[in-house]
């Protein structure tokens, strides 16, 4: 009987063949890598530099000399590197891999997210690798960049993932450099090379666990310290050890062939999943390139083991911010003049004393419930809050990439161009999923307020004050009534909800409603003693209670963006708002945003507006002129081509109530006045504390760190006269105030 003579037997035989095409197709599928880098990448020397190179797409290979991805002098043929090292393993293991590179000697992800984004940012990758400039990832203290390389990382991992939404992004986690550990002089000197090595560790995983959306770290450092660690490679190549391998190479900089042949070993496994000992002795690349089958075998091991250790997330991978610092939105990224188009932005945290601790992008590509969340770069009247439990910062936008065009003015309708409010955790998460499609169209949105970050009013230039709850996804509530519909910054004090604006007979602050409306029909009452022609132009604000005698909140502290503006200072007498004085801004100030904390009368003011951060303290007191009548220079410079939108102190993980100030009873500040030197007592167990000395305008005078419950603070420097002693700890932020007397 023949095989096809009955209906069962041809349908056996379709099945067979539909099988036999399956597998057919799923041996062919391709799989398509792209590895973006500089010379730690491509590896520099030869054999590595061109190894390979016929197997591997250079995608910069052949451009014209004035491009700057072109290759160096010298470089002329197109490079295989680490890439074609890592494109043979694959074919040996009988992946069908189409492996390419786009990497330029010596630059950073910052240079390859401008110069470079076309090649990156195209659909079709089924996995990319980014690799950061050899000393960006390790602290700013020893040279590093931090913030530029968890920027340019997240900005091109957003890219990537909207040409390529199913890309695996890799970060490839490079090796310390010799040359900065062993010879004298240099950032690492005097220290273990696992000094830089775990410091660029913490650098790679920090970003890597700040985004979710990373594939994973491929830790090449990591395994090349195991490869010391094991004896398998020399720990120092000005010494060496001709019984071990040297991995770096003759500049003691960059990989040597068995650097590299790690290097690849590693990237290898994370990519693939693969062990790579299943390449075995008579590897070809190994023995390509002049590897012995021994130390093939014993690098393949070390790669083995290091992808397989479980990193757990370090201390502050989250960008959990730190309590007592302030945020600030910068609007632009500093690489060109801003204009009216859709704009990056980021929300940058600042020690008092102008240090700034990190940078956290906002997204600019959409992504599942991740909405691209930009600003206009000109716009000046939008504004950052913290919700009034202190557990989130908020801040408004535009749902559109950078570069949309007039995009305060974009029309507002269905899913196209949604006015967003994102909400940022303690923890540095970001949500920008809160949507509205049914106001502020054509025009500005604001600022937005909370108290617990379950729901938000939210303010701009023509549609009123909206109550919108938080992951909103169009229609919100109309909440305001009355004539006036263009609001500036919103604010929660004492249970009441209030707004700045500065248009028709409204100069000034107005409460909404009574309480905390979420219905329609709240009315808007510009608040007694506030001016009903032209003239003040208020910004945020933030209130004080400052007298005995007066019930409730009793003065209020106003940002204005005169020229002749600055910080006003208003006290409720009988009834009616007064104004006491001004802290005298400049043309350069230009004041906007505003936020604020009070000990006892004393009340410390920071700012933000067109010079950059102020701070500044009025000790004067309820219904007096500001004890200071100047505003001090900026603690924090504006860099060029930015805008810093608003300011806030930095969120708690906690409600409020357990972030709040340590109570008096916990604090112990003496001798006051003091001569030489402060004693501070806290209650509470052993923790990290920072003390710093702020003089009336705000200025930082003296600033020191201890660990433990007691700090003895050395003011033997500090003028004659009467100080803020600011103390930050896990607990929260208390102040003082102390007189310095000789």
């Amino acid at each position: 009987m023949s095989f096809f003579s009955t209906p069962k037997a041809a349908w056996r035989l379709t099945r067979l063949a539909v099988a036999l095409l399956g597998l057919s197709n799923a041996a062919s599928a391709q799989t398509r890598v792209l590895f973006v880098g500089n010379s730690f990448t491509h590896g520099q020397f030869t054999p590595v530099l061109y190894y390979n190179s016929a197997a591997v797409t250079d995608l910069n290979y052949g451009l014209p000399a004035t491009d700057p991805r072109a290759h160096d002098a010298g470089m002329p043929n197109a490079f295989g590197g680490v890439p074609g090292i890592f494109k043979k393993f694959t074919t040996q293991a009988g992946l069908n891999y189409d492996v390419q590179i786009e990497a330029v000697s010596g630059k950073s992800l910052q240079f390859h997210y401008t110069s470079a984004l076309a090649a990156i940012a195209q659909p079709g990758w089924d996995k990319v690798v980014l690799q950061e400039q050899s000393t960006r990832p390790v602290p700013d203290a020893r040279g590093g960049n931090r913030s530029a390389f968890y920027t340019a990382a997240t900005q091109l991992e957003q890219a990537i993932h909207t040409a390529s939404p199913a890309a695996q992004v890799y970060l490839y986690a490079t090796w310390a450099r010799a040359d900065f550990t062993y010879p004298s002089g240099q950032s690492y000197s005097g220290f273990p090379i696992d000094t830089m090595t775990q410091d660029l560790h913490n650098g790679y995983y920090r970003q890597f666990f700040a985004n979710s959306r990373y594939a994973g770290v491929a830790p090449v450092g990591d395994a090349w310290l195991n490869a010391i660690t094991t004896n398998v490679a020399m720990r120092n190549p000005y010494t060496p050890d001709p019984s071990k391998v040297n991995l770096w190479a003759v500049d003691n900089v960059h990989p040597s062939i068995t650097g590299s042949y790690l290097s690849a070993l590693v990237l290898f496994y994370k990519l693939t999943g693969t062990d790579p000992r299943t390449l075995g002795g008579t590897e070809q690349a190994a023995a390509a390139l002049g590897i012995t089958p021994a130390q093939a075998v014993a690098l393949q091991q070390v790669a083995y083991n290091q992808v397989n250790v479980v990193v757990p997330a370090p201390a502050g991978t989250a960008a959990a911010f730190t309590p007592g610092n302030v945020a600030v939105v910068r609007v632009g990224d500093g690489s060109a003049t801003l204009t009216t188009a859709a704009t990056a932005e980021f929300v940058d945290e600042y020690t008092l004393s102008g240090t700034r601790v990190q940078s956290i992008a906002m997204p600019t590509a959409d992504n599942g419930n991740v909405r691209a969340f930009t600003n206009s770069g000109t716009a000046t009247s939008d504004n950052l809050t913290r919700s009034a439990d202190g557990r989130y910062l908020l801040l408004t936008g535009y749902n559109a990439v950078p570069g949309t065009a007039g995009i305060v003015t974009s029309t507002n309708s269905g899913t196209t161009n949604n006015r967003l409010v994102a909400r940022i955790g303690a923890d540095g998460s970001v949500d920008t999923n809160t949507r509205i499609n049914d106001a502020f169209s054509g025009s500005n949105i604001r600022s937005a307020v909370s108290t617990d970050g379950s729901a938000f009013y939210v303010s701009g230039g023509n549609s009123g004050i909206r109550y919108v709850p938080f992951g909103n996804t169009g229609a919100t509530t109309a909440l305001s009534t009355g004539s006036v519909v263009n609001f500036r910054i919103l604010g929660i004090a004492g249970g009441n909800l209030y707004a700045s604006s500065a248009i028709g007979t409204n100069f000034g602050l107005n409460q909404i409603g009574t309480g905390l409306p979420t219905a329609a029909g709240a009315a808007v009452a510009l608040l007694p003693g506030f001016a009903a022609a032209s003239g003040p132009s208020a910004y945020g604000f933030y209130f004080a209670d400052l007298s005995a005698t007066v019930p409730g909140l009793d003065v209020v502290y106003i940002a204005d963006d005169n020229a002749t503006g600055g910080i006003q200072k208003w006290s409720l007498v009988n009834g009616i708002w007064t104004l006491n004085g001004t802290i005298g801004g400049s043309a350069t100030a230009l004041l906007r945003g505003l936020t604020g904390s009070r000990t006892g009368a004393v009340v410390q003011l920071v700012a933000s507006g067109g010079g950059g951060l102020y701070a500044v303290a009025d000790q004067a007191g309820y219904n007096a002129a500001p004890s200071t009548a100047t505003l001090p220079a900026p603690f924090v410079a504006l860099p060029a081509n930015t805008s810093f939108r608003g300011v806030a102190f930095t969120p708690a993980a906690t409600a409020l109530a357990s972030t709040a100030p340590v109570a008096a009873a916990e604090v112990s500040v003496f001798p006051n006045p003091a001569a030489d030197q402060l004693l501070v007592q806290l209650g509470g167990p052993a923790s990290p504390v920072r003390a710093t000395l702020l003089n009336a305008l705000g200025q930082v005078v003296a600033e020191q760190q201890s660990m433990g419950n007691q700090l003895t603070f050395n003011i033997s420097g500090v003028a004659n006269g009467v100080y803020l002693l600011r103390l930050q700890t896990a607990a929260g932020v208390s102040t003082r105030r102390v007189e310095v007397r000789r």
